[in-house]
């Protein structure tokens, strides 16, 4: 595993401010601390020389060889990551990974629940193809329908959802007046005038032999 830039400034933070400040924290407390430092986890030569400088130790006494006995005994604290690897970590480390991961995969789902939300033109584009589909039983639904889009400020949707009612109706309105017109001139004697005079239709009467 390679460590980046962080652990580089790590060890300079300990090493500049590990002079200056009174040795009062234990070996093991040194360890401990060293490995918040680098994140929870860390190599080996990343640990020993951030803890010679932040604990005492005995002179003339094996530094690097002490602080993996430490770690080696202390399983509560620490442990490897894969035995011979010579990488370390908190054992809480691991615990807040685990939490890490939770929390990941609960915004990973949110994420898939927000994607299958419809956005607000899947829903107008939706709406608007119900209002059509209705328009034929519920004519009066289709006007309140372009107000709603009026108020969202939808007036592209409204637009094309008012340009739709018309053709709609003109195509209606038109078949009717053919269809009054035929049926006028099937009976003139009863249906010829009222027909022509709302639908501006013309009749030709035959000529007088």
């Amino acid at each position: 595993m390679e460590f980046g830039i962080h652990v580089l400034a790590w060890m300079l933070i300990f090493l500049i401010f590990a002079v200056k400040v009174k040795k009062i924290m234990t070996q093991k407390e040194a360890i401990i601390k060293v490995l918040k430092g680098l994140g929870g986890r860390a190599k080996l030569s990343d640990i020993y020389p951030l803890v010679e400088k932040l604990a005492s130790f005995k002179p003339g006494s094996n530094k690097q060889a002490t602080i993996r006995s430490i770690m080696l005994r202390d399983l509560q604290n620490f442990r490897q990551t894969k035995k011979g690897s010579g990488i370390w970590e908190l054992v809480s480390y691991q615990e807040d990974i685990a939490e890490r991961d939770k929390e990941i995969a609960e915004l990973t789902a949110e994420v898939e629940r927000l994607r299958k939300v419809p956005t607000e033109d899947d829903f107008v584009k939706r709406f608007i193809e119900a209002t059509k589909t209705q328009f034929k039983f519920r004519r009066q639904e289709a006007d309140a329908v372009r107000q709603i889009m009026d108020k969202m400020g939808r007036s592209d949707a409204e637009a094309v959802l008012g340009a739709w009612i018309e053709r709609k109706e003109n195509t209606s309105t038109l078949a009717i007046g053919k269809l009054e017109i035929r049926q006028g001139g099937t009976n003139i004697g009863t249906n010829y005038g009222p027909n022509i005079e709302n639908n501006g239709g013309t009749l030709t009467l035959p000529e007088k032999k």
